[in-house]
């Protein structure tokens, strides 16, 4: 049994510290409630280590099994407790309002204080409730003996092995990167310096096939004096195996001890007057890297290293001084695909029946030219009769299947490697269907939301959510896709075979509970649901893609693609924290709010582009809210209690409701929805003007073809620092759209862009382009896209 508890352990591993939070606080708490925060703090401390411990076994028990089930069941229940403390407590003392003397701030006190004596006894039950359940987990735990991991001959055989003594007859794909790799190599225009050369690369991708054809070719041309191919590992022994397998394979029989010192002196001496090359295949971690690096001597003498890592930038970061190239391995072009698939189920000279054409091409789409998935759908379908029934059932569902442990195997490792809250986020991408372009702020923005990510250390939420992003797509389990002026994704995607595992992984932790009306092979949970994302194509699907009766109270999101009616009752959901029906599409379906007031925990709300034209008085008693995406909607007027959010960090909506959002001293980015239709008055202006937005460094207007100009006037928005004007054309007079950015003194990139070129969008560029030259931005800082294409 394979026990997964990678967001699990993420989530037990944070309550410690938001108990602490919640003591430095110093909210008032009953008599006894403060030790007994203390006291959960402690055991959830002790429970960590030993879920840490259940996740290292290979075989774990059925009871082990059982006891994480609680665990799991357990921990959203106290972070629950711990959230809805504060909004309660705070809700009770009401607003801030200035007092008239002293004696009347202390009657508003005392009634705060009585009128919140239900709550903090309400409060108080349920921490002992949860105390007597952590109290009774931990004696079960006490009475479990943990089997020990099985040895090490039980465990499967490494994947790697089969590419490590691939026949070079069966290799596809891979001449143009042998050739271009060696050159790599062996170009001597470094004055004989040590250089490395980097395969990097998705799991599966290849990597180690590459680099054995590559290290046999320059072998069997006899380039250098000696050579190594040593496999590193994720958890290698580089003292007891790695360096002595490097010196077996320089032909010196070691038959010294373990000592790592010894070990590395004796590699140097025989490397130091010779050309060498060394391939060191599969590098996780520095240490590892580092260990091993002291061992090759820099002769000056044109030695080589080739390293195949999953990790982009691990040698780039940790290589200074040394001469580095990276060859990125790309993924197999489809005749490629399609042959080495054909030769591994049909054999050479076959090829594929004339009634599995059409299913072939399905698994080709799925498998996207990862080497991995190719060979072992084919070898899985290989065993199978060609039939179409089997074809589809094995073909479509590359993890599922027992079968397939190799691209299991492969890809468990890059998820054990990473960080417990990397994982929560990487699992976090299963909720959205494959293949879909996931836009980056959206993402970031749930993940915060949900409480992957929190500020440390004088670094925003927003830039620890960044970076872990750029840590998974580093590591290769995110593709980036269309990149911005600094480098940073607009979007991303997974490729469909880590899609696969992600989502086998998501439900297998009960993670998420992923419906999908057209594809039910994809099981659901049965069990608490924790996070809820429903794909209803059709009207007709929405029976399939919802079930009356599931139990949504721990609910933690819910995610709708397709049919807004297809969401859940908002009454149900009473400790969501992310709603977003921005995919909703098709016909326009009413999306009903009834309830939205008691969604207390809500912090990111996107009714993007649905058939909403009011939000209800009520959006402001959500004081936990930081999002809320009505852009594209027919609300053209935010209520009044929208001032009350004072939490709320992002917003998109329409150009009209300027005047009611431009005191929210909190807000940070803005997204406005332009259209001179629904402009008040004669003036078809935006203004911005002295006083307001105070906190906004981001800005985003996007305007239709009928929409008013932009004004910017002296004072504006005075810390923006990113401003986006997306027009669909000029004006018809051919006069600037846009006036005033020299007023912006804060700003480091403007982004201008027209979706058709006219004299008004040219006019617009150089009124653009002459303000952004006034507050000394350069060339690099403006970006200017017509068309599509780049000015």
């Amino acid at each position: 049994m394979d026990l997964v508890v990678g967001a699990l352990s993420g989530v037990v591993e944070a309550l410690p510290g938001k108990l602490g939070e919640l003591l430095a606080q110093e909210y008032e708490l009953l008599s006894g409630a403060r030790g007994d925060v203390e006291f959960l703090g402690r055991k959830l401390g002790s429970m960590h280590a030993a879920i840490q411990h259940c996740e290292s076994l290979d075989h774990p028990d059925a009871q082990t099994g059982a006891w994480v089930g609680r665990v799991r069941e357990l921990a959203p229940d106290i972070e629950d407790w711990v959230d809805f403390f504060a909004v309660r407590v705070d809700a009770g003392a009401g607003d801030d309002a200035p007092s008239s003397s002293r004696f009347s701030a202390w009657m508003r006190r005392m009634a705060n204080k009585v009128k919140m004596m239900p709550a903090r006894h309400t409060i108080a039950n349920e921490l002992r409730e949860l105390k007597e359940r952590v109290v009774e987990l931990s004696a079960q735990r006490d009475r479990y003996r943990y089997a020990a991991p099985v040895p090490a001959a039980s465990r499967p055989l490494d994947p790697r092995l089969a590419a490590l003594y691939a026949d070079p007859g069966g290799l596809v794909g891979l001449d143009a990167p042998v050739e271009e790799v060696s050159k790599l190599v062996t170009d001597a225009a470094d004055n004989g310096e040590l250089k490395i050369v980097s395969i990097t690369g998705m799991a599966g991708s290849g990597k180690t096939t590459l680099a054995k054809a590559v290290f046999d070719r320059l072998k069997k041309q006899n380039c250098f004096d000696c050579y190594a191919f040593v496999t590193v590992g994720h958890n290698p022994d580089v003292a007891g195996k790695i360096l002595k397998d490097m010196l077996s394979e320089l032909g010196d029989r070691h038959r010294g001890g373990d000592d790592i010192h010894q070990l590395i002196g004796r590699v140097r001496e025989t490397l130091e007057k010779k050309r060498y090359l060394v391939v060191l295949d599969d590098v996780w971690r520095r240490g590892n890297w580092e260990a091993i690096r002291y061992s090759l001597p820099e002769n000056k003498l044109g030695s080589r290293i080739i390293t195949t890592t999953r990790n982009d930038t691990l040698l780039m970061d940790y290589s200074s001084g040394l001469s580095k190239m990276v060859h990125k391995i790309s993924h197999l072009g489809d005749d490629d695909a399609k042959n080495l698939f054909l030769k591994k189920a049909f054999g050479n000279g076959h090829c594929c029946p004339h009634h599995l054409e059409d299913v072939l091409a399905q698994v080709m789409r799925r498998c996207e030219g990862l080497p991995l998935a190719v060979v072992t759908v084919a070898g899985m379908l290989a065993q199978k009769q060609p039939s179409r029934d089997e074809w589809e059932r094995l073909g479509m569902r590359l993890v599922w299947i027992s079968d397939s442990d190799a691209v299991k195997q492969i890809l468990n490792l890059s998820y054990h490697d990473l960080s417990t809250h990397l994982r929560a986020c990487l699992l976090y991408l299963s909720i959205f269907p494959e293949n879909y372009e996931i836009d980056t702020d959206r993402l970031l923005r749930r993940w915060i939301a949900e409480g992957f990510i929190s500020e440390a250390h004088s670094v925003s939420a927003e830039e620890a959510a960044r970076s872990c992003l750029n840590e998974l797509i580093s590591k290769n389990l995110v593709q980036p896709l269309r990149l911005n002026h600094d480098g940073i994704p607009n979007s991303c995607r997974v490729h469909p075979v880590i899609h696969d595992f992600i989502v086998c992984k998501s439900i297998e932790e009960n993670f998420a509970t992923l419906v999908d009306a057209q594809h039910p092979h994809v099981p659901a949970n049965n069990g608490t649901i924790s996070r809820l994302a429903l794909k209803n194509s059709n009207k007709e699907d929405q029976p399939a893609a919802r079930n009356e009766s599931w139990d949504l109270s721990h609910a933690r999101s819910v995610t709708v693609f397709g049919h807004a009616s297809g969401a859940p009752r908002l009454t149900d959901l009473s400790v969501v924290r992310v709603l977003d029906l921005g995919d909703c599409t098709g016909p326009v379906t009413p999306v009903c709010l009834d309830g939205i007031r008691k969604l207390l925990l809500l912090r990111y709300l996107s009714l993007k582009g649905t058939d909403v034209s009011e939000l209800p008085t009520e959006i402001g008693e959500l004081r936990c809210l930081e999002t809320l995406d009505v852009g594209y909607t027919k609300v053209k007027e935010l209520p009044p209690s929208i001032v009350r959010l004072k939490r709320l960090k992002t917003l998109s909506c329409s150009a009209s409701a300027m005047e009611q959002i431009g005191q929210l001293a909190s807000l940070r980015e803005l997204e406005l929805i332009c259209d001179a239709a629904e402009m008040l008055g004669d003036e078809k202006q935006v203004t911005f003007a002295n006083g307001g937005f105070k906190g906004v460094k981001q800005l985003c207007i996007r305007c239709s073809s009928s929409s008013p100009s932009v004004a910017f006037g002296p004072g504006a928005l005075p810390v923006v620092q990113v401003l986006e004007l997306r027009f669909e054309k000029g004006l018809v007079d051919n006069s600037s759209r846009v006036s005033g950015i020299e007023h912006l003194s804060s700003l480091k990139h403007v982004l201008v862009e027209f979706v058709q070129q006219d004299v008004g969008a040219m006019a617009t560029i150089d009124a653009v382009r002459k303000a952004t030259d006034t507050i000394g931005l350069n060339c690099s800082e403006v970006t200017v896209k017509v068309d599509g294409k780049s000015y």
